[in-house]
């Protein structure tokens, strides 16, 4: 009833269009490259993305061989024929632009220039936002259609010209400054100011800097910004305020020559108290609706009727980076428990009854040292003899795990891996429930904040165990709702694939060393190491419901490497990777890819073989077994990187023309 205009079929036919001026390709496959997440209006381009049903990308998802513009997928190299450009021009190319961007795409230029993908807009054409253009569109108008313009433009002076800038020197109190080249490396960059808000002596510094280099400068009649009523939620529920509010115009190219204005969009609303409407400033987005007194256009981008090949194109293809990064969530999900677990455990025991043994002390500070617990250069245990001497250095071990553990800037234990869980899920936030990633947030924020706290305790309090381990069970609880929001509500497509690869490579390659070391060590043959180890398989409740009161080799490798029932045990962990990455490159079920086939046969081991010790009492089969795994674990990690993320590999090519 409010007769208002839809927006579609504007959309419609700019990518009517886009696809009739691509180079090739039937469909033409268009991205919208964006900045990424940390860009103020990434939510607009993921929204249009969406609407438009092409796929949102960023420069680390392209790549250019051979002068074509290639998508990176999980499938293989997609060709780009069309990018809708959302990203600023001096970005877009390291080889020819800026060379420290890490936004755009290395050879894009290139590409372009060969005619083998379109860009809109099309590099070069960003100096048509410049603010200096308004003040020549008066004449433009005239010289290029000879018409006035319909609306009158805002008086603008390009300080370029001499003549503009000795006119507007002396009105610089009621203008606005602004510069000619927003965001050239070129030319000199600044905030827009109003000089309403300066100063005399700031007005004249203004006044030398635009004769200096009048070029930059471009000054602007300054009009107050229209308002509107917005909720105002700080004041109250249900209260409103106004705020400043600029209308963002929008034309689209709909066919050679042919443009078209969009009814309607979104419009600028300034942050509180600014008369500039800015997203950098802490602007928002408003929707802009037209009304018309003609018909409404009921034109629709949804498929009225679904079939099998629009649902197939409907589902996105898996990029390379958001496999990278899903593959990292996993990662540090299970790097994060493991030493969070491992952290737990060594406190426990340095508080206990059995600090006294230096095997057990020694086993768990190679564990802490390997895995970025403590710093390297703490001194082992085997070095200081019983007594006094023994207690400080066990001591100085505490100290040092207790400090590192909120440190996530320069350490690289439990905080910094918290730091690096979320930095990966901020990076594929769009396939993540809001729950999911309320839980990582918090799980980062709430133990950094915990242990910064107990970091400013006076004396002995920042060293407290208690308040530790009470720090370390919270975030354990948080980290256990992580993993079960990534076990049993994610879509099990191959992006959750490479999450799951990810957590289970960390910890087999986590537990087989963990396993080794304590053998080397002979800490397993001691009754509080052999329940150490146990405990850190995470298998405490199982073993003793299992074998009792039992402590001997067979019991711990028959749980902890040969059951196939255990999750936690060897065994489980390489069968399952062996079976996900065989899905991952599309294998029928049971059957096995080469790269399955680097990892250890579980149905090899024995647990007669694995159990039999040597002369010299070492247990030289189950070693191997367990540093075939390790090695396994991290030469696997490297070879999916190569073949799903970087696409350097041989056996990579091009899944379309």
């Amino acid at each position: 009833s409010l007769q208002v205009q839809r927006l579609a079929a504007t959309y419609s036919a700019m990518m009517e269009g886009l696809q009739t001026m691509c180079p090739a390709g039937a469909p033409p496959h268009i991205a919208l490259l964006t900045p990424g997440p940390y860009n103020e209006t990434y939510f607009e381009h993921a929204y249009l993305a969406r609407y438009l049903g092409v796929t949102l990308v960023e420069g680390s998802d392209l790549t250019v061989r051979d002068e074509r513009l290639y998508l990176k997928t999980l499938q293989g190299l997609r060709p780009v024929h069309g990018l809708i450009k959302r990203l600023d021009d001096q970005y877009l190319d390291p080889l020819e632009l800026r060379p420290d961007s890490t936004l755009g795409v290395p050879g894009l230029l290139q590409a372009i220039r060969a005619g083998n993908v379109l860009v809109a807009n099309t590099p070069g054409s960003a100096f048509l936002e410049s603010p200096a253009m308004l003040g020549f569109l008066p004449a433009l108008a005239q010289h290029l259609i000879g018409e006035k313009l319909s609306l009158p433009a805002l008086p603008t002076w390009w300080c370029g010209e001499r003549a503009a800038m000795e006119s507007v020197l002396p009105q610089l109190a009621d203008c606005a400054i602004k510069p000619t080249y927003p965001g050239s490396d070129a030319h000199p960059a600044f905030d827009a100011v109003l000089g309403t808000q300066l100063g005399r002596r700031e007005l004249d510094e203004w006044a030398g800097r635009i004769m200096r280099q009048g070029d930059a400068h471009t000054v602007q009649s300054f009009m107050p910004l229209s308002q509107m009523p917005t909720w105002a939620q700080d004041l109250g529920p249900g209260h409103i305020a106004p705020k400043a509010v600029l209308l963002r115009v929008f034309a689209v190219n709909d066919g050679p020559q042919s443009w078209r204005v969009l009814p309607g969009g979104l419009a600028r609303l300034a942050g509180p108290d600014a008369q500039i409407a800015s997203m950098q400033r802490g602007g928002s987005s408003a929707d802009v609706w037209v009304q018309t007194d003609g018909e409404v256009d009921r034109t629709t981008l949804l498929t009225p009727h679904a079939t099998p090949a629009s649902l197939a194109r409907h589902r996105a293809p898996v990029t390379s980076r958001a496999a990278e990064n899903m593959f990292w969530l996993g990662r540090y999900t299970e790097r994060a428990e493991n030493t969070l677990r491992l952290a737990r455990l060594s406190l426990d025991l340095l508080s206990g009854e059995d600090q006294s043994s230096r095997s057990l002390v020694g086993w768990l500070r190679d564990l802490c040292k390997r895995n970025a617990l403590v710093p390297r250069e703490l001194p082992d245990v085997q070095h200081v003899a019983d007594g006094p001497r023994a207690a400080q250095s066990r001591r100085v071990f505490e100290r040092a795990l207790i400090a590192e553990l909120g440190d996530a800037q320069r350490g690289r234990s439990l905080g910094f891996n918290l730091r690096c869980l979320r930095d990966a899920a901020a990076a594929v936030r769009e396939r993540l429930s809001q729950e999911h990633w309320n839980h990582i947030v918090r799980a980062e924020t709430e133990f950094l904040r915990r242990m910064a706290d107990q970091a400013g305790e006076p004396g002995e309090g920042r060293y407290a165990i208690g308040a530790t381990q009470r720090s370390l069970e919270a975030a354990s609880a948080m980290l256990s709702a992580i993993t079960g929001a990534q076990t049993d509500r994610m879509t099990r497509d191959d992006a959750w694939r490479l999450l799951s690869i990810g957590r289970h490579i960390e910890r087999l390659g986590f537990l087989s060393s963990a396993l080794a070391a304590g053998f080397e060590r002979g800490t397993v043959h001691e009754v509080a190491g052999f329940e150490a180890m146990v405990a850190l398989f995470d298998s405490t409740i199982t073993f003793h419901a299992r074998y009792q009161q039992r402590r001997d080799v067979a019991t711990l490798v028959d749980l902890l490497v040969l059951d196939g029932d255990n999750p936690r045990s060897l065994a489980w962990v390489a069968q399952t990777l062996r079976g996900r990455i065989a899905r991952l490159a599309g294998s029928a079920p049971g059957k096995l890819t080469a790269l399955s086939h680097e990892l250890p046969d579980p149905a090899a081991w024995t647990l007669e073989r694995l159990c039999q010790p040597g002369p010299d009492a070492r247990y030289d089969a189950l070693l191997d077994v367990l540093e075939d795994c390790e090695n396994a674990a991290y030469h696997v990690s490297d070879a999916i990187g190569v073949r799903y993320f970087t696409l350097t590999s041989d056996t990579v090519r091009s899944v379309g023309v």
